[in-house]
């Protein structure tokens, strides 16, 4: 009977240093925070890269902070922010740049701090960082310009509101206009550049409506530019008439979609941007080698037809989602 006790003792002993070793092992140590600084707290598209890099992080040991400019034209604000950052010497730097030059100087005051910067969805015009994860956004463009065509029959005029001049994101409005002069029979306005603002794009589309009311399609570069865009359309009775193509399946434009007003829409994979940007920061500070340092994910186009795809489906930014 002392032999089964003891027995049993020992085996208790022994299944709860395995199990206390299992919970050590698997558990990966604190490694400290990496902070994401988007372009805007106010865009949703940046949740989706939220999700991604808290996955990532939750794999890694690392937490995420989650901070930024509220909207996309306080350019200083996001200089100022990421110097006061770096200062405090984080696990690393998620970075989307608000201004492609302006970025570059406390990107390289970071890292000069050790502190390691990897670029998500808009980089800068440097080779500084320690990587960059974008879209290619001029492919995106020439995508959406190539889509305005096919809707329009290759023939009409079309308008262009973009982001922001000088920024990595404007190259989606060229791409597109590069597309459109690929049709002899088609003509685009000169781009308007919106600071991804639904307000402001929405005065613009109704004033470019009143002005050139010939027009048929309009691309848009990102997801708050549509919902203006589709106000004034509606705010005309033109909804379902012009052709609205846009950047970002983000929640605010889905319904619009589902609805027939937008009838296209160029998705990017932000969820992939933050869970491989936190894989660089990782590789980063362990001094790892970044064989591939600038990175751009094909943009993928979304029409009624291929909507219900697997391949879609998980690029659709919806709430449930960023959990």
């Amino acid at each position: 009977m002392k032999k089964i006790r003891l027995f049993c003792s020992v085996a208790f002993s022994v299944g709860l240093l395995l199990s206390c070793t299992v919970h050590l092992f698997g558990q990966p140590k604190d490694q400290g925070t990496i902070v994401f600084i988007p372009k805007s707290t106010s865009a949703t598209f940046y949740l989706f890269l939220v999700k991604g890099a808290k996955d990532r992080a939750k794999e890694l040991g690392y937490t995420i902070d989650y901070q930024g400019p509220a909207t996309e034209t306080e350019i200083a604000s996001q200089v100022d922010l990421v110097r006061n950052i770096a200062r405090s010497k984080p696990a690393g730097l998620l970075l989307a740049a608000l201004d492609s030059k302006a970025l570059i100087p406390p990107v390289q005051e970071a890292l000069q701090n050790g502190v390691p910067v990897v670029m998500v969805d808009s980089g800068i015009d440097s080779d500084l960082p320690d990587a960059s994860i974008t879209t290619d956004n001029y492919d995106g463009g020439v995508k959406a310009g190539m889509e305005m065509a096919k809707l329009l029959g290759e023939k009409g005029l079309v308008a262009n509101l973009g982001i922001e001049a000088g920024s990595v994101s404007s190259k989606r409005s060229f791409g597109f206009n590069d597309a459109i002069d690929k049709f002899p029979n088609m003509k685009v306005l000169p781009t308007q550049w919106t600071n991804a603002d639904a307000a402001t794009s929405m005065n613009i589309a109704g004033d470019t409506l009143t002005g050139n009311p010939e027009v048929t399609g309009f691309f848009s570069a990102c997801a708050p530019t549509a919902v203006g865009i589709c106000q004034a359309l509606k705010g005309k009775g033109l909804d379902k008439k012009v052709k609205v193509v846009t950047f970002d399946p983000s929640p605010e434009v889905l319904p619009l979609f589902d609805g027939g007003v937008i009838q296209c829409i160029i998705a990017q994979d932000p969820y992939q941007m933050g869970y491989q940007g936190v894989g660089y920061v990782d590789k980063a500070r362990k001094k790892e080698p970044i064989e591939k340092k600038k990175i751009e994910l094909p943009a993928v186009v979304i029409t009624p037809e291929n909507y219900h795809s697997p391949e879609v489906q998980k690029l659709l930014q919806t709430p449930e989602k960023f959990q």
